[in-house]
C-alpha cells in the first residue's frame, strides 16, 4: 500500500511539474524577481503599508494623516497590480489555484464533511 501511495504522489507530482499552468507561473515568479520595475513598485507599496500601520497606532482610523496614508497605500497598490506582469501572474495564479482545489477536492472528498463520533 505504501509504495502504490508513493507512484501515485511522485506521479501526481511529475504531472504537476510538467503541466503548463504551473511552468508559466514559475516562469513568471522568476520574472516577476527580476523586474526592476515591479520591485520599485513593491517598494512603494511596502512604505505605504508601513507608514500607514505605524500611523494607526498614532492616529484614530479616521484622522487626516491616516486617510491620506491610505490613499497612498492604495495608490500603490493599485500601481503595483496594475503593472502587465503582475496581471499576468494573478491570472495564472488563478488558474493554478483551480487546479490545486481540485486535486485537493479529489484527493481528500472523504475526509470532508461533519466527523462522526462513535
Amino acid at each position: 500500500m505504501n509504495i502504490k501511495l508513493l507512484e501515485l504522489t511522485n506521479n501526481l507530482k511529475s504531472e504537476i511539474d510538467n503541466d503548463s499552468r504551473f511552468i508559466l507561473l514559475n516562469q513568471l515568479d522568476k520574472e516577476i524577481s527580476c523586474n526592476e520595475e515591479v520591485m520599485a513598485l513593491a517598494y512603494k507599496k511596502d512604505l505605504a503599508s508601513t507608514l500607514y500601520s505605524d500611523l494607526l497606532k498614532i492616529y484614530k482610523e479616521d484622522s487626516n494623516e491616516v486617510e491620506a496614508a491610505r490613499r497612498e497605500l492604495y495608490e500603490a497598490k493599485k500601481n503595483l497590480d496594475s503593472h502587465p506582469l503582475i496581471k499576468e501572474y494573478n491570472r495564472a495564479f488563478k488558474e493554478v489555484n483551480l487546479v490545486l482545489n481540485k486535486v485537493n477536492t479529489t484527493l481528500f472528498k472523504d475526509f470532508s464533511g461533519e466527523e462522526k463520533c462513535e
